[in-house]
């Protein structure tokens, strides 16, 4: 009667690794040509000391809108309950747009599956995208992200 649910999780957990080498090929091919991106704005105030065993990780989003007109996107990624985002940070140069979604990650100490929330954001900007060229920061390596093994 167990089988079934192992099978499953395992035939999740291989999707899960899959989707992961895609999308670190595909970020480390955009990132190729990147130039050093310069801030907008002074670093804003560091945040109280996260608890001990939490863990900065960079998670993938994906571009839900970009208005033509507003100086703002729309993304959505995904945390579990182990995680809450920190920050969304966005550089913009003349040609390209920087976009890092930066969650913090408690490891859980009775297991590491858990369930997977899609949350969206709006990350304001300088000015509309236009031509510029959107960039997705580089994904934690493998391990360092529970969402993406």
């Amino acid at each position: 009667m167990r089988r079934p649910a192992v099978l499953v999780s395992i035939l999740l957990l291989v999707g899960a690794v899959l989707l992961r080498r895609r999308r670190r090929r595909a970020a480390s091919t955009a990132l190729s040509g990147a130039v050093p991106a310069t801030p907008l704005a002074p670093p804003a105030p560091l945040p109280a000391a996260p608890p001990s065993g939490t863990r900065f990780v960079s998670v993938p989003w994906e571009l839900v809108a970009a208005p033509a007109h507003e100086p703002s996107l729309t993304i959505r990624y995904r945390s579990d309950e182990h995680m809450e985002l920190d920050r969304i940070d966005a550089q913009e140069t003349p040609t390209q747009l920087f976009v890092t979604v930066l969650m913090r990650w408690q490891p859980p100490a009775d297991g590491w599956f858990a369930f997977v929330d899609e949350h969206e954001a709006v990350v304001p900007l300088g000015r509309p995208l236009g031509e510029r060229e959107l960039v997705h920061a580089p994904v934690d390596e493998p391990g360092d992200s529970p969402l993406y093994p």
